[in-house]
């Protein structure tokens, strides 16, 4: 017989930092589908959990029955675990709510169209090319919006700095600039992977469950055959 699962234990290894996740900035409708994707992973494998308990308890059974009933539903689990509704929207809810903080991060310094702001703005960029750490310099210096608009409005080898390094810049910038909406992408981000790590950890347990292994095309089959029950022939 399969070692039973407790409610504590799903809990424990299907997105068990769920109660970590802020609360203060965790109220849109993608924090929703997040949690309730949790909630359906959970509750599936509770679910399967309980009927292979059910059948481990059915006297009409035989071992060979209730080795059957487990791989069914297993089978029928995990099916449903690799096209995952919960999953799909919970997925499709933060990448839109990821773009709708995208939209409202985009204030930063426009290229100037003063001549003396300009000039000043040259001068900014040879004292950055004559630094060692050039990038060191420019993201210590991100608070300056004149020091930020001379390396960001201008292209990156002006300034010293590789294509990378001016992109790191930007990022920096725009996250500086926008604090609240990096924090809730990162948080975001953070939330979603951890469910997708949910997603294989449910589907460790109906393994695991359910006595089944999964072959190289992908197929969910028993990891042992049943017994047979059938007495054999007795020899003349």
């Amino acid at each position: 017989m399969t070692r039973r699962l407790t409610d504590t234990e799903i809990a424990a290894r299907i997105v068990p930092t769920v109660m970590r996740w802020p609360a203060d900035i965790s109220k849109t409708i993608a924090w929703d589908r997040l949690r309730e994707c949790v909630d359906a992973l959970r509750g599936l494998v509770f679910t399967v959990n309980g009927h292979c308990l059910e059948a481990e308890h059915d006297g009409d059974l035989s071992p060979d029955g209730i080795f059957r009933r487990r791989t069914q539903l297993g089978q029928q689990a995990l099916a449903e675990l690799a096209d995952f509704t919960p999953f799909q929207t919970a997925e499709k809810a933060v990448a839109s709510n990821l773009v709708y903080l995208e939209e409202r991060m985009v204030e930063l310094p426009k290229p100037t169209t003063n001549s003396i702001e300009f000039m000043l703005e040259q001068e900014i960029r040879v004292h950055i090319r004559r630094q060692k750490s050039r990038l060191d310099v420019v993201v210590g210096s991100l608070a300056d919006r004149r020091f930020l608009s001379a390396v960001i409005n201008a292209p990156a080898y002006l300034s010293g700095l590789t294509e990378v390094e001016w992109n790191v810049v930007r990022e920096r910038a725009r996250a500086a600039l926008h604090p609240q909406q990096s924090e809730m992408q990162q948080w975001l981000n953070k939330a979603l992977a951890e469910v997708r790590d949910g997603l294989t950890a449910a589907k460790r347990m109906l393994l695991e469950r359910c006595e089944l292994r999964e072959d190289g095309e992908g197929q969910f089959r028993p990891i042992r055959q049943p017994a047979s029950t059938s007495s054999r022939p007795t020899a003349a």
